[in-house]
């Protein structure tokens, strides 16, 4: 008889539902694919002792440990669990964000100036200089989901968000898939941000100090470096 400790049973009674209500979480994989028998993950959970199935389930994401077989050169499958991370509003359609926001109207500053926030990470414990993004709010466009975070985070209003382009920001961890939008900037109003969200304050730099930041490791969030540089890529940047 297999025994799980409370953490195991609940971690793989989640996994089972999550195979039922997203399928597509489980499909592809073909040279390393997922155990799914239930008897050999809740074995295999016993005898090594570890948590296999939703791990951790939060508000934002889910960790999930799954079984996989990897071939090995003597052609032996060998079983290892293996993490990531799975976003879960983008499980129901939800688009996640990056804004790159530019001054547009000349009483708000140059024109062109890119609009920055200073934000403490706490995965990191340390203030960043990013670009506005969240998690994109269900029911919500990428485009709205763009607007209503710059707006939340800054202040700044555009009227609309030009789709730049979308990426996997660490297909080594997260399922995550992130759209950049680019915002022209036309007004502002006061700020409505969360209070979870440790914001110092918002800064507006060139692009040209924007790449001094960059190159002097004073700016240095991925999502930053990913939006400035399909920004820069498509033109807009100037």
């Amino acid at each position: 008889m297999i025994v799980l400790t409370e953490h195991q049973r609940r971690a793989l009674e989640a996994y089972a539902a999550l195979m039922v209500s997203f399928p597509q979480l489980f499909s592809g994989r073909h040279a390393r694919p997922n155990v799914l028998d239930r008897e050999a993950l809740a074995s295999y959970a016993e005898e090594h002792g570890v948590v296999l199935g939703v791990a951790a389930d939060t508000p934002y994401v889910l960790f999930i440990v799954d079984l996989v077989e990897s071939q090995m050169p003597d052609g032996r499958a060998l079983r290892h669990p293996y993490l990531r991370v799975v976003s879960r509003a983008q499980l129901e359609g939800a688009v996640n964000v990056v804004v790159v926001a530019t001054i547009e109207d000349p009483s708000l500053g140059t024109p062109g100036d890119v609009v920055l926030i200073e934000q403490e990470r706490h995965a990191v414990g340390t203030w960043e200089i990013e670009l506005p993004r969240g998690f994109g709010e269900l029911g919500l466009t990428g485009e709205q989901n763009a607007l209503r975070e710059l707006e939340e985070e800054t202040g700044y209003v555009g009227e609309k968000a030009h789709f730049l382009g979308s990426m996997h920001p660490d297909s080594g961890l997260t399922d995550e898939r992130v759209s950049f939008y680019h915002v022209a900037v036309v007004r502002r109003v006061e700020c409505r941000r969360e209070p979870s969200e440790a914001i110092r304050g918002v800064k507006i730099a060139s692009r040209a100090r924007v790449w001094e930041m960059i190159r002097s490791g004073e700016l240095r969030d991925g999502f930053t470096l990913q939006g400035i540089a399909l920004f820069e890529k498509l033109g807009g940047c100037r």
